[in-house]
């Protein structure tokens, strides 16, 4: 994880903002329950001026300034201050018990506005990969065999090509 953190601060000191964002999306997928992951990108959004989005990554923070309060603001109001359409919008896919009292609170208030509206709670489960069965290049039988028949055509082309050069020319001399 620090050796993310790292390429994220990278992309920020070379303007690679959209790169950073992206980064922290994924490490919040793969790390759901740090909040602190949450922070730092609605950070980036409210130096770019996206208070809205900036809202939806603060939602679950406790509010440091004004500014963290007023882009929360802007947050729920933007989606009519839904709690289905937030939980949805924020897709939080971590244990709710790791989480503070504040953010506690923020997605027990959530779910309940959205059960009493809709009488649904939207329910995000974490994505999980089960070990051993995960392979970043799975090789299959037909892609084997068409390796093979690539490069074994590659060879016998020439061969076959010299052979039949041969044919012609003794078909021209020797009749």
């Amino acid at each position: 994880m620090g050796n993310l953190m790292y390429r994220i601060e990278q992309d920020l000191k070379e303007g690679r903002k959209k790169k950073a964002c992206d980064r922290l999306r994924n490490m919040i997928n793969q790390f759901p329950n740090d909040i602190t992951l949450r922070k730092k990108l609605g950070q980036i959004y409210f130096e770019a001026g996206f208070l809205d989005e900036a809202g939806k990554f603060w939602i679950l923070s406790a509010p440091e300034n004004n500014e963290m309060k007023n882009a929360v603001e802007i947050y729920r109001k933007s989606l009519s201050n839904s709690g289905s359409a937030i939980l949805k919008d924020i897709v939080f896919r971590g244990d709710k018990d790791c989480l503070d009292e504040y953010a506690t609170n923020v997605m027990d208030a959530l779910e309940q506005n959205s059960f009493k509206v809709t009488k649904h709670i939207p329910v995000f489960k974490a994505k999980k990969r089960e070990k051993g069965n995960y392979s970043e290049n799975q090789t299959g039988f037909l892609s084997t065999l068409g390796t093979f028949l690539f490069f074994g055509s590659i060879i016998l082309i020439p061969v076959l090509g010299i052979y039949k050069l041969f044919e012609l020319i003794k078909s021209f001399f020797f009749q």
